[in-house]
């Protein structure tokens, strides 16, 4: 080889290391998902955000991610909204200032979403949204503008107001008062929806309505309301937190053994009431996407995305399942046990490409619209 070809041959080979070197150190992030090979073993930081804290089921919805995330070998960064979207805000700002690899974000407050994707966005972080999942037309945008958007997941509340309906029906209920959360709350909202749309069309009627701040403002608006509709047929309570309140309102006007009372959100109270027969029954399957979201941010962050079948970011829903005095045991083995996981470590890794390099999305359309009650307690090997 002449001396001249060696040079421009060394030449060539210098050129291309500088520009390696300088492409690896350009930005902290890189814009898109890296490639792991199934087994990778790559560790990440992980924050997880909660409405607010001090109320079980919102608890419950930041342990399960953080299960879920640790369960994987990474590391989380847990902080509590307080109940305010500048709080919500403010600690996306956080997390991303302190060099999360990733979010798995509960928008509850709704309004601020693009905000808060606008500033993944900026920081190079992917986000995954769990159980409060904001407006459609919002998680439309980010699909389109923003390349950090992971996907969501989030329980069917329309159907879960509906299916509570159609319990009340059955059980020959005509009238029915209901009781939640704030309006402009999504899941209230929904499961609001869902319940009058399905009651009414069975020939029922829905009385009245109260929504509340928080569960403090329960037991006087619950008074009231039953106060002023005395021979409704049931009561529907739209999430756990106002069980406590509605059942001592009833207490308090004699009401007790007279009306049927029906939830959403059971949580380890209110399933001792639907045991001992003072709750008719409910729905749940709401802390599941609280544990499943953080496969579809794994699988970003492992460089194997998960898209639905039109290519873009996924949103997955869980459906609702009857609890009542039929199931409510087997139930509480696995939703109110303690150190107890409704899908079980196996069910979750399958899920995730770096345990199984065969996960599409069908894995996960067809776990969540086929899973039953019975399913999971086969998994556990307790049916």
């Amino acid at each position: 080889m002449s001396k001249g070809i060696a040079k421009k041959i060394a030449l060539i080979l210098a050129l291309a290391l500088t520009f390696a070197v300088f492409a690896t150190g350009c930005g902290q992030k890189q814009t898109e998902p890296s490639p792991a090979p199934g087994g990778e073993t790559k560790t990440f930081k992980i924050g997880v955000n909660t409405w607010g804290s001090g109320v079980p089921l919102l608890d419950a919805f930041g342990d399960k991610a953080e299960y879920t995330t640790k369960l994987f070998g990474n590391t989380t960064m847990r902080a509590s909204d307080d109940f305010t979207a500048e709080k919500e805000t403010a600690n996306v700002q956080s997390f991303c200032a302190a060099g999360v690899d990733g979010i798995v974000l509960a928008a509850a407050a709704v309004t601020n979403l693009l905000q808060m994707g606008d500033i993944c966005k900026t920081a190079k972080v992917p986000f995954v949204l769990a159980t409060f999942i904001g407006e459609k037309p919002d998680r439309d945008k980010l699909i389109e503008n923003n390349p950090y958007y992971v996907g969501c997941i989030d329980l069917d509340m329309v159907r879960d107001g509906r299916e509570i309906a159609q319990m009340a029906l059955a059980d020959g209920c005509k009238t029915a008062v209901i009781i939640g959360g704030n309006i402009g709350d999504n899941n209230m909202d929904q499961r609001s929806q869902g319940f009058r749309e399905a009651f009414e069309a069975g020939g029922g009627k829905v009385l009245h309505e109260a929504r509340c701040t928080d569960a403090s403002e329960c037991p006087t608006k619950a008074e009231d309301m039953l106060s002023a509709y005395k021979d409704v047929d049931c009561l529907y309570a739209m999430v756990g937190d106002y069980i406590p309140g509605s059942l001592s309102a009833i207490d308090k006007l004699g009401l007790k053994g007279k009306i049927k009372v029906y939830m959403s959100c059971i949580d380890k109270t209110s399933a001792e009431y639907i045991k001992e027969g003072i709750i008719q029954a409910g729905n749940d399957g709401i802390v599941l996407p609280a544990l499943i979201a953080p496969t579809l941010l794994q699988n970003y962050l492992d460089g194997h995305p998960i898209l639905d079948e039109n290519g873009k970011p996924p949103h997955l829903q869980v459906h609702p399942f009857k609890v009542d005095k039929d199931n409510v045991d087997d139930y509480m083995k696995i939703f109110t046990t303690d150190g107890v996981q409704p899908l079980t470590d196996d069910m979750l890794k399958n899920l995730c490409y770096r345990y199984n390099p065969d996960v599409t999305y069908k894995d996960f359309t067809e776990l969540l619209e086929g899973v039953t009650l019975d399913d999971l307690l086969n998994a556990h090997g307790l049916k």
